[in-house]
C-alpha cells in the first residue's frame, strides 16, 4: 500500500508525537523480556496467534509501551521487538483486562510479520520470513523454526532441519504474504522481500514482489514453489489472506484483499485489489479460479484479519475484520462475514475499533468467538501508525460471529457456532437462485460435493426460519435446509446435464472409436500404487535420487521406507500435467 511506513518512520513519528527523543530502544528491547502492563501498553503490532489445544500462543511483532509514569505523566514512549511468546488459557473465561498471560522464552529471531503454520496433532507450530524489528539489525539466514508446546501452556523453540536445504536456501524469506495450510500442508502465496527481510537484497521497502505459491508439508518436511502468474495481472500479492475451505475433494485456497504490484515494486505501483471477483486455487490440480461475489462487500483493504468456520448446513463462512484502506483513506473498524458457496458479503452491524496489522483466530470449543490481537490505527495510509494508544486492553476484543456483536469477555462454554441470521435467511428465501457461476468446473466443487465435504447433510426444501418467537436476533426454527432449493435445483440441473453428456459421449464414441494403437498404449500404462491420503505435496529437486522420503522425527508408526498399513484405500498417481507456458504480463499503469 502507498505510504506504508518502515519501523524506523515509524519510531520518529512516535517520537514526534511525545515531543520527546527515543532512548536506546534496542537496549530497552533486550531487557524487556515481558508483555508491558496494561497501564503502560500502547500498541502491538503484527503479532500472530496460533491455537494448540487449549491454549492461545501469541508471538512476534513490535510492542509500544510508555515509559516514565503513564497517561498524562508519561515521557517518553519505547518501541522494541517482542522477544517472548505468550500463552493464554482457554479452559476458563477471562476478559482482556483481568487475563493473564504465560511468558515463554525465545530463542528463535525477534523478527515482525512472519509465516505461521501449525501442526496441532503434535502441538507445533512453525515460523518462516519476516523481518527485523530494530534499525540496527541485520536479517538472519533463511531458517525454519518451531515451537513444540507442552500441555500446560509452555513450550521450547527449536530450529527445524531442512531435508533438501539447497532447494529451501533457494527461496526468499517474505514478508506480507497471503498465508493459509491443510491438515499437513503450509501455503504462503506472493509476499515482499526488502534489506529488512533478506540479507541478499539491498532495496527498501517496498522492495520486489515475490511471484510464486510456496507450500511445506509437515509430514515429508519437502518444499514446493508452484507458478502464480495466474492470480491477478502479475502473479504477486501483498498484504493479502487467505482461507483454506473445505470444497471440492481436496480442498481450496480462497485469497482475500491485499494489493497486487509488478516484481519491481514502488509505492507508486502497489495498487489494492478489488473484493467484485475472488480468486481461488485448487493445490493438488493446480488449477486456478475466479469467481464474481455479491453483497455488501467491504473497501479494498490490506492487513485486515480474516478467520474461517464451518456452518452447520453445508455452508462456510469468513468473517473479515479491519484492514487500511486506499479507498476510504482509512483504518477499517467494520467486520464483513463472506458466505460460500452464495459468495455473498454481509456488513456486521457492530464494528469495533479501526485497526491494521492486527491477528485474529477462532476460540471456544464452540467456534463461535473470534479472538482479535494486537493491531495499529494509523489514519490515512498507516503515516502515524502508533501515536494513540489503543483502546482495548492489552490490544484483545471478542466477537461472537453468530450474534455478530462484540463482547466483553470470553466464554469458554459459549453455545456452538450458527451462521449469523442475515446469512441463514438468505439461503433460505433463495439466495442461490441468483447464483451466476465464472466456471462451471468449479460450480461442480462447491455445488455438487457440498454433501460429501460435509458429511452429507439434507439440503432439501427450505423452511424459512419462524421469528415470530425470537427475541435473540437468531431464528428459532430448524435450519438444517437452509442452503435450500435453490441448491436442490442447481444438483437436479446438474444431473440431467449429466445425462445429456453421457447420451452424447457414448454417442460420439460409437461414431468414432478410438484406434487400436492408443488402447493399447494406455493399457501399457501401470502407474506405481499409492494410499490416497498420502501427501504428495513435496517438490522433488532436479538431479536427486528418488528413494525413501525420511519422516521427521514426531511421526511415528511408519518406518523409514516404509508404506502405510494395508487398511489404506489404494489409489493410482497420475502423471503430472504439463503446465501452461505463459509469458510474463507486462506492466500495468493505474491512476488512483
Amino acid at each position: 500500500m502507498k505510504g506504508l511506513c518502515s519501523p524506523l518512520v515509524l519510531l520518529l513519528a512516535i517520537s514526534g508525537y511525545t515531543g520527546n527523543s527515543l532512548a536506546d530502544t534496542n537496549t530497552f528491547s533486550r531487557r524487556a523480556l515481558d508483555i508491558p502492563s496494561s497501564q503502560n501498553f500502547i500498541r502491538h503490532r503484527s503479532p500472530s496467534v496460533v491455537i494448540l489445544g487449549d491454549y492461545v500462543y501469541i508471538d512476534g511483532g513490535e510492542y509500544f509501551q510508555q515509559n516514565n509514569g503513564t497517561g498524562a505523566n508519561a515521557t517518553q514512549y519505547s518501541s522494541y521487538a517482542v522477544n517472548a511468546t505468550f500463552s493464554l488459557t482457554l479452559k476458563e473465561s477471562w476478559a482482556n483486562e483481568t487475563v493473564e498471560f504465560q511468558s515463554i522464552p525465545k530463542t528463535a529471531p525477534l523478527l515482525s510479520d512472519q509465516v505461521y503454520w501449525s501442526n496441532p496433532s503434535i502441538r507445533t507450530f512453525y515460523t518462516w520470513g519476516g523481518k527485523v524489528v530494530e534499525p540496527d539489525q541485520s536479517p538472519p539466514t533463511n531458517e525454519l523454526w518451531r515451537f513444540n508446546a507442552d500441555i500446560s501452556g509452555g513450550g521450547a523453540w527449536s530450529q527445524a532441519t531442512q531435508l533438501d536445504y539447497r532447494y529451501f536456501s533457494k527461496l526468499r524469506r517474505p514478508i506480507g504474504a497471503a498465508v493459509t495450510q491443510s491438515a499437513d500442508v503450509g501455503y504462503a502465496l506472493g509476499g515482499q522481500v526488502t534489506s529488512e527481510t533478506d540479507g541478499a537484497v539491498q532495496k527498501e521497502y517496498p522492495g520486489y514482489a515475490l511471484t510464486g505459491l510456496v507450500s511445506y508439508n509437515f509430514r515429508t518436511g519437502m518444499w514446493s514453489n508452484q507458478s502464480s502468474f495466474e492470480f491477478g495481472g502479475y502473479g504477486t500479492s501483498l498484504n493479502s489472506r487467505a482461507e483454506y475451505v473445505p470444497f471440492g475433494p481436496n480442498g481450496l485456497l480462497l485469497f482475500l484483499g491485499g494489493a497486487e504490484t509488478p516484481v519491481n515494486a514502488t509505492e507508486e505501483s502497489i495498487v489494492q485489489l478489488s473484493w467484485n471477483k475472488l480468486t481461488l486455487h485448487d493445490p493438488v490440480t493446480g488449477k486456478w479460479y475466479t469467481q464474481a461475489t455479491k453483497g455488501t462487500r467491504p473497501p479494498t483493504v490490506e492487513r485486515a484479519c480474516t478467520v474461517g468456520v464451518r456452518g452447520p448446513n453445508n455452508t462456510y463462512e469468513i468473517f473479515i475484520y479491519g484492514g487500511a484502506s486506499d479507498q476510504t483513506g482509512n483504518t477499517s473498524a467494520d467486520v464483513h462475514v463472506l458466505s460460500l458457496p452464495g459468495f455473498v458479503f454481509f456488513k456486521g452491524p457492530n464494528p469495533g475499533t479501526p485497526r491494521a496489522d492486527h491477528a485474529c483466530a477462532v476460540i471456544g470449543h464452540g467456534k463461535r468467538q473470534m479472538l482479535s490481537v494486537g493491531g495499529i490505527d494509523g489514519g490515512p495510509r498507516l503515516r502515524s501508525a502508533v501515536t494513540t494508544p489503543d483502546p482495548w486492553k492489552r490490544g484483545l476484543g471478542i466477537f461472537d460471529m453468530s450474534d455478530m456483536r462484540w463482547v466483553n469477555s470470553y466464554d469458554p462454554n459459549a453455545a456452538a457456532y450458527q451462521s449469523p441470521a442475515v446469512v441463514s435467511d438468505w439461503y433460505a428465501l433463495g439466495g442461490m437462485t441468483t447464483m451466476v457461476w465464472d466456471d462451471i468446473e468449479m460450480k461442480e466443487l462447491f455445488v455438487n460435493s457440498s454433501s460429501s465435504t460435509y458429511g452429507g447433510a439434507d439440503v432439501s426444501l427450505p423452511m424459512p426460519p419462524d421469528r415470530s418467537t425470537d427475541t435473540s436476533g437468531i431464528g428459532t426454527s430448524n435450519t438444517s435446509t437452509i442452503v435450500g432449493s435453490a441448491v436442490g435445483g442447481a444438483v437436479a440441473l446438474a444431473a440431467i446435464g449429466a445425462i445429456l453428456f453421457s447420451v452424447l459421449r457414448k454417442r460420439r464414441r460409437r461414431e468414432s472409436p478410438v484406434p487400436s494403437d492408443v488402447v493399447a498404449a494406455i493399457n501399457e500404462y501401470r502407474p506405481e500404487p499409492w494410499p490416497k491420503d498420502w501427501p504428495r505435496f513435496g517438490s522433488v529437486t532436479p538431479g536427486t535420487t528418488l528413494g525413501p522420503t525420511p519422516e521427521p522425527a514426531e511421526m511415528s508408526g511408519i518406518g523409514r521406507g516404509e508404506l502405510p498399513g494395508p487398511d489404506l484405500e489404494w489409489a493410482y498417481e497420475l502423471p503430472a500435467p504439463t503446465p501452461r507456458l505463459r509469458p510474463e504480463l507486462p506492466d500495468k499503469e493505474y491512476t488512483i
